[in-house]
């Protein structure tokens, strides 16, 4: 799928769906998230962002990827980074 499919196909991610807060606190969620993916994805050198209601993933070379989910950000990390990533043995600062 090309970029532009990729940010206009899908639905939101079902835990932008949780509860009934207005959109302002959805979107802080969102970013609130992504700070904390970011922070795992630093040992790889990839970056996550939001653009336009999708994820995307950039590497410190420039490789791009565009995830519909959070539960997708890992593989792609994987594919473009400079380490595999490992979320569930995570430490604090960066060790494994």
């Amino acid at each position: 799928m090309c970029g532009a499919c990729g940010i206009l196909a899908g639905t939101p991610d079902w835990v932008e769906g949780a509860g009934n807060r207005e959109a302002a606190a959805r979107l802080a969620e969102r970013h609130k998230r992504i700070r904390l993916v970011n922070s795992l994805l630093q040992p790889a050198g990839v970056r996550l962002r939001d653009f336009g209601g999708r994820l995307v993933l950039q590497s410190s070379t420039g490789r791009t990827r565009i995830v519909s989910d959070l539960a997708h950000v890992w593989k792609a990390a994987d594919e473009i980074g400079r380490r595999p990533i490992d979320p569930i043995g995570f430490r604090a600062g960066g060790a494994p």
